[in-house]
């Protein structure tokens, strides 16, 4: 838990509450170098980075992307996804901050560093701050008190210098204005569209042809490295039944993470009600909702939820009291509330629907817990998972060793496991019967013949490799892939056919033709989008930005392109038929939702300017190289 709360809170303020912003520097090639300081990582302005602290940045990366693969990292891995750069950025990007803060007076009271501790639900008991609770799980996690509240502090003043560059963010009301033109305004389009399947049995391009693409494209038929291997697989299911667990084993795990295995029974929370009448209409429906989005836009920007509650809520119980239920026990009210309230965290806010409307719902403490149902045979069936997969990763671990003086079929009997073999495969390449695996690829690529890998960890067990075969990269013979080439040649000739003769419609039109009958002449259907918005997409796809962009630039005076679209491996022809301007009425209807979605984009991008040009202006070195 507490490695969790850690984790958590290192780099959080770059994923603040003002939105999913990712703003990762590379500081290679940035800065100046100067001679290798073995102790020292970076320096920001004379402040140094301990190369501890790098050290303990990176391992964090390291171990997140382990997780995420569910296998190992490999040093080849490393350097392409460039962990130590993504390390290293992030504490200069925290040291900036942190000037920043001191520049700004900026500080973090005592007061306002217990609360923010003693809000931890891991350091609760029954709702309520434990004091022996909270040194226990430090010592248990080998931290002292003074070392984690300086960091607690050091996060909270972080939080403070991004709250303060962001309050600048205003919202006018043109800004808005064109914000909601620009989300809801709607065109429809008729299209046309020509395939190059249409053209692709017209071409037989002659021998010559196919060896003069073949030479102009070289990278498009070049082999990577791949290689073949043999390997055993250790699976932890086959494991199971050689796991033998204690009760009391059972009993300090669920005392050791009794939070992951309790759920709150007693809860304190506000709540502001907008009620429903009893055959609301969708668009009553949708009312509500978005104006139960607008006041939750508002609680979270700093607003007071108590004053929120009285203006807005059409409970009289809680209005009357700013919203506060007290006390409130799981069962007391509809399983649609209790399952939203229940599901907080303390400070978070959700929305539950019931029939009597909608509740925006502010946890304000967990005061009393109890065990999850079935509790024990969770943690029985998590040990015994955990057991297994050591378990199997000790057989991996074995058979390697006994591999170096043995065959790998007689390792594979001895052991119990079936031996595999792989065709020739890349590092994109899919295993067959594993499917997708990055880091089995890589060792088997990083195998010389006869080699051992060490123990590659899969979501589905543990491997070792040996290897088979290794093949360079390399570009085969014109004889051995003359068909391939022949077929790309094919398929590029019928692109370029298609596209000619989507210019010849498309220039038929500017002559005043009617789509129609252009279309008609070209045995192609018409066909219509119906009316879309930029968030839409043309069609329904919002990864059409070319398409959906080419739409919004038509009108009656300009009803096409400037020249044929390629999407989807078609070139497409449209025709603008008709735009669709918002409606007023819906603008005053969605004012506050908006300007919290357009607030919280100029606070992403404020902030990110920001702490590009603190970047720029500041006097960085960095002491190790790219490739340490």
């Amino acid at each position: 838990m507490l490695k969790w709360l850690r984790r958590s809170t290192r780099s959080w303020f770059i994923y603040l509450a003002i939105g999913a912003i990712v703003v990762v520097f590379i500081f290679w090639g940035v800065g100046s170098y100067k001679a290798s300081r073995d102790q020292d990582a970076a320096e920001v302005n004379g402040v140094v980075i301990p190369m501890t602290e790098f050290s303990r940045q990176y391992n964090e990366l390291v171990k997140r992307y382990q997780e995420k693969t569910g296998g190992e990292v490999t040093p080849e891995m490393i350097k392409s996804l460039r962990l130590k750069e993504m390390a290293l950025s992030q504490l200069v990007e925290e040291a900036l901050l942190l000037q920043a803060g001191q520049r700004l007076g900026l500080e973090v009271t005592n007061a306002e560093l217990r609360h923010h501790i003693q809000s931890y639900p891991a350091f609760q008991q029954d709702g309520k701050f434990d004091e022996k609770r909270y040194f226990g799980l430090l010592s248990r996690h080998r931290l002292s008190p003074q070392s984690f509240e300086t960091q607690e502090r050091q996060q909270l003043l972080l939080r403070k210098v991004v709250e303060e560059v962001t309050s600048f963010a205003k919202v006018s009301d043109a800004e808005l204005q064109e914000f909601f033109r620009m989300a809801k305004e709607e065109v429809d389009v008729s299209y046309v569209a020509v395939s190059p399947e249409k053209f692709l049995d017209r071409e037989n391009p002659a021998d010559d042809a196919v060896a003069r693409y073949y030479q102009e494209n070289e990278a498009e038929f070049r082999l990577p490295d791949r290689a073949r291997v043999n390997y055993l697989i250790f699976r932890p299911h086959d494991y199971l039944n050689r796991v033998k667990l204690t009760s009391t084993a059972v009993e300090n795990y669920l005392k050791e993470h009794q939070d992951e295995y309790t759920r709150p029974l007693v809860i304190r929370a506000q709540q502001i009600l907008l009620t429903l009448p009893p055959k609301a209409t969708d668009a009553e429906r949708q009312q509500a909702a978005q104006k139960a989005q607008a006041l939750m836009g508002k609680a979270r920007a700093g607003e007071d939820f108590a004053a929120l509650a009285r203006a807005h809520s059409q409970d009289a119980a809680s209005r009357d009291k700013g919203g506060d239920l007290g006390s409130v026990r799981r069962g007391q009210n509809a399983a649609p509330w209790d399952k939203v309230a229940f599901g907080l965290k303390p400070g978070t806010m959700g929305l539950a629907t019931t029939d009597k409307g909608i509740y925006l719902i502010k946890l304000e403490e967990i005061k009393e817990t109890e065990p999850l149902p079935d509790a024990a045979k969770q943690v029985e069936s998590r040990l015994k998972e955990e057991q297994a997969r050591q378990l199997a990763k000790d057989a991996a671990q074995k058979a390697r060793e006994e591999l170096s003086g043995g065959s790998l079929t007689q390792v594979a009997q001895k052991l119990g496991v079936p031996p595999q073999e792989t065709p020739l495969i890349a590092l994109s390449g899919t295993v067959p019967g594993l499917g997708m695996q990055p880091a089995f690829n890589q060792a088997a690529l990083g195998l010389k013949p006869q080699e051992i890998s060490k123990v590659v960890e899969l979501p589905q067990g543990f491997a070792v490799l040996k290897g088979l075969e290794h093949q360079a990269a390399h570009l085969p013979p014109l004889t051995q892939v003359k068909d391939q080439v022949k077929a790309a040649l094919k398929k590029n000739l019928a692109r370029k056919q298609a596209e000619q003769e989507a210019t010849r419609l498309l220039g038929e039109l500017r002559q005043g033709k009617p789509l129609a009958q252009v279309a008609a002449t070209a045995g192609l259907p018409v066909k219509d989008s119906g009316f879309f918005t930029r968030f839409q997409g043309f069609l329904g796809q919002r990864q059409a930005e070319s398409m959906t962009g080419a739409a919004f630039q038509l009108s009656r005076q300009h009803p096409y392109p400037e020249k044929p679209l390629w999407f989807q491996n078609q070139y497409y022809l449209l025709a603008f038929k008709a735009r669709r301007e918002p409606n007023a009425q819906e603008f005053q209807k969605e004012r506050d939702q908006m300007q919290a979605q357009f607030l919280n984009q100029k606070q992403q991008l404020l902030f990110a300017s920001w702490l590009d040009g603190e970047r720029r202006s500041a006097k960085i070195q960095v002491f190790i190289k790219a490739q340490d």
